[in-house]
């Protein structure tokens, strides 16, 4: 045992001391350029100013026709850029880091004055009281890819990081499903490049939305927004918050490349021109395991199985002369052997499990997409994309001799193809408005089967298959519009619907939001809106066994899930990088499905556990609630430190067919979360970080296990629940405290980043679920 841990710790040394980065191209001197755009029409504004804020003599250019504007000769390190333009608001961009390396690229967005001067304050390029959607009033926050690398135990990964936002928290520390205010996980959205994409994450399950790691490359993204609640009517199939993520181009002018290693993988990557006449551009990384190519050189992490993954993420821009093009993939492919029958006295977790399990998943998605102006207010977006997805697992029990036996396969495919026309007019500086419609083509083919004691051979849970084509549609629709009566006062009303071929269920759902600045740094937010979201493909044609030869699907009328979001909130901006928020919030969720038998089941708890729970015979008649306040105290960054502090008290809870009310999987009632970092300067090019968190949250509720009809089973791999006390028991309050430790290095034509992540310091042994061990006759927590 001695000899596991050291070899795991030796190998998380390797994997985080030497966490670095290689870009080559340039010297202590480095440029700022970019682009710089009306926020609402896209268009370029010619003339717009730039100036290096404290240069010496003063360093600054104007935007040329095309909104492009280039700051040659500044110094690398954390800098700060004024940019202004007649008629529209003043923008500070503050703290952004300029790598000695690598180009600092920008795209800045203006937005034109109604009545009244004023100026809009950004933190690494962040605006402090804005995010990129400005349809959106309430929950919701721009974060930064920045942010995603800096907060302690974020890994990269943006599900990770925003999970220290109020009203968020996760489902445990092996995945990263996001819990939004008592929601399931699975009511999340992921949205890419105006690209709806399922699960961005490698060893997905059937219908999840989170996994051990992402296959998102944060490398690749700019900043982008997440939201909670009370989202506008662009976002559709939806209950709990959504994830709006944008790529960057890559380099146009020059070629970069990139080396990292870390807890994500290995990885590669390269930018720059086609031509270096033409504008055009591409970018492409890729991504291995670190334990899997550790493993492969013999070094034994002393567990069972080694996580194996690759993804690639990559995208190509084309300027036209009215437009542009623009072609993006994201694909990854995991598995994972864990073999109770191949391990020995020396593995960390020698203890059998009685089974070999084999995971694994794959995911694909790519789009083509052309933007036109159609003139200097209005732009159209064509976005042709499709998706491939496959989930598999296999499990073998095993006898006394530990020779295995079939017990369990999965093997599930899912495809789409997707159309969407978007279209964006600014009537006048107060009225901008935006629609939009879209179709998904939808296939599948869905393979599960399982050995059944009772009949002594195999089972099929779930043999079902439709052709691209075939299958059915969902066929989507937007309008919202922003009015804003001055500078102070706006209101985005809008209209969404949602149509599923299969049964041809309707969903027609109205939202509103309204942003008011009561007073000099104080601002009410309000908004409303009904949300509602299809069920997961596979329970529609979840099958029933009448006989050895029928089968029936009783699924197939499923309504969609729906929700009424209403939130208030109030922003406070006691200085200039100071800034209190809260908001109140109640959500009535309805038309859930459960059985229609009584039980306690309900589709609400589903993202509880390692894939979802799905039963025959539902019927869209149960209901939940969640309600809460939350509070966030945030000091960007600035003056070389940041801290941030959020809590979040909330009740989630939902009845069944059984009439009782009863907490949620995800009804923690409470989570705090406190974050600060450090930046101390170490020279003139080098720069030491610090950065520390401490999560505290209420335990999940579970379900206890029935121990006498657990031993009397017929399967002895089957765990039997106390059905009539589902959800009453609850796990000890969550702790973790995460440090990070890094150097920054500034060379000529080369920039280094050394990190070391400290993970649960306190060693706090959070439970994440409950197993009945059969031989010792003992209900174990893991």
């Amino acid at each position: 045992m001695k000899k596991s841990v050291l070899r795991i710790f030796a190998g998380v040394i390797f994997v985080l001391l030497f966490m670095q980065s290689y870009l080559f191209a340039g010297d202590f001197k480095q440029s700022v350029r970019g682009v710089i755009l009306d926020k609402d029409s896209k268009m370029p504004l010619t003339g717009a100013s730039v100036v290096l804020v404290g240069s010496n003599p003063i360093l600054g250019t104007t935007s040329d026709i095309s909104g492009n504007f280039r700051l040659d000769g500044i110094t690398s390190g954390r800098i700060c850029l004024q940019v202004s333009f007649i008629g529209y608001n003043t923008i500070t961009l503050s703290d952004l880091i300029l790598s000695s390396s690598k180009e600092l690229i920008l795209t800045i967005e203006m937005e034109d004055k109604t009545s009244s001067a004023k100026e809009v304050t950004i933190i690494g390029n962040q605006e402090k009281d804005q995010i990129n959607n400005k349809m959106t009033s309430v929950s919701a926050r721009l974060f930064t890819i920045e942010e995603t690398n800096r907060f302690a135990g974020s890994r990269g990964d943006p599900a990770r990081m925003v999970m220290n936002y109020a009203g968020v928290s996760g489902a445990n520390d092996q995945r990263n499903d996001v819990i939004i205010r008592g929601n399931s996980p699975t009511g999340i959205l992921w949205r890419v490049e105006d690209v709806d994409v399922p699960n961005p994450n490698h060893f997905a399950a059937q219908g999840t939305s989170g996994g051990p790691v992402s296959i998102l490359n944060n490398n690749t993204l700019r900043n982008s927004d997440f939201m909670s609640g009370a989202f506008p009517a662009e976002y559709s199939n939806a209950l709990s918050g959504v994830f709006d993520l944008k790529m960057r181009n890559g380099n146009n002018e020059k070629h970069e490349y990139t080396i990292v290693s870390g807890f994500n993988g290995l990885e590669v990557g390269a930018e720059g021109p086609f031509i270096k006449s033409q504008k055009g551009s591409f970018m492409a990384y890729y991504r291995y395991s670190v334990m899997d190519l550790m493993d492969k050189i013999g070094l034994n992490m002393g567990t069972g199985g080694t996580p194996r993954y690759q993804d690639l993420t990559f995208k190509i821009n084309v300027p036209l002369k009215k437009g542009n093009i623009s072609v993006f993939g994201i694909g990854g492919t995991s598995d994972i052997a864990v073999l109770d029958s191949k391990k020995g006295e020396t593995d960390l977790y020698a203890a059998g499990s009685g089974y070999d399990l084999y995971n694994g998943s794959d995911m694909a998605t790519g789009a083509i997409t052309y933007t036109r102006n159609l003139n200097t207010k209005s732009f159209i977006k064509f976005v042709l994309s499709g998706l491939y997805e496959n989930a598999r697992t296999r499990i073998d029990t095993l006898d006394i001799d530990k020779n295995p036996h079939f017990y369990f396969k999965e093997n599930s495919y899912n495809y789409k193809t997707n159309a969407s026309l978007i279209l964006n007019s600014k009537l006048s500086s107060k009225t901008t408005v935006k629609s939009g419609i879209s179709a998904d083509m939808l296939a599948f083919d869905f393979n599960d089967k399982t050995y059944d004691y009772a009949i002594g051979g195999e089972k099929i849970i779930q043999q079902t298959k439709k052709e691209m084509g075939n299958g059915p549609m969902l066929i989507r629709g937007f309008n919202q519009w922003q009015y804003k009566f001055n500078d102070q006062l706006s209101v985005t009303p809008g209209l969404n619907f949602m149509l599923f071929t299969l049964n041809n269920k309707l969903s027609v759902e109205p939202k509103i939001g309204l942003s008011w600045e009561i007073a000099e740094n104080h601002k009410l937010n309000l908004g409303y809106g009904m949300h509602s979201k299809m069920q997961p493909l596979y329970m529609y044609y979840y099958q029933t066994r009448v006989d050895s030869n029928t089968y029936v699907t009783t699924n197939e009328n499923l309504d969609f899930t729906k929700a009424h979001h209403v939130v208030l909130g109030w922003d406070w901006r006691l200085s200039e990088n100071l800034r209190l928020k809260t908001e109140a919030y109640y959500q009535y969720l309805y038309n859930v499905p459960i059985e229609n038998i009584s039980s306690s089941y309900s589709v609400l708890n589903n993202g509880a556990a390692w894939g979802i729970d799905i039963r025959d015979s539902l019927v869209n008649k149960g209901f939940g609630k969640n309600y809460g306040i939350e509070l966030t105290l945030e000091k960007f960054f600035s003056k070389n430190y940041y801290f941030l502090f959020t809590a979040s008290l909330f009740d989630s809870k939902y009845t069944g067919s059984d009439k009782v009310e009863r907490n949620t999987a995800f009804n923690g009632k409470y989570v705090i979360n406190g974050l600060l970092g450090k930046e101390i300067k170490w020279g003139e090019n080098r720069a030491i970080i610090l950065d520390l968190k401490a999560t505290y949250a209420g335990g999940k509720f579970y379900t206890p296990i029935d121990t006498f009809a657990t031993n009397h089973t017929v399967s002895e791999y089957e765990t039997i629940y106390q059905e009539n006390q589902a959800f009453t028991k609850q796990f000890p309050a969550y702790l973790k405290v995460d440090i990070k430790l890094g150097v920054r290095f500034n060379k000529k034509r080369l920039s280094q980043e050394f990190q070391v992540y400290l993970e649960n310091i306190t060693n706090n042994k959070n439970v994440l679920m409950q197993t009945y061990n059969r031989q010792k006759q003992t209900v174990e927590n893991q």
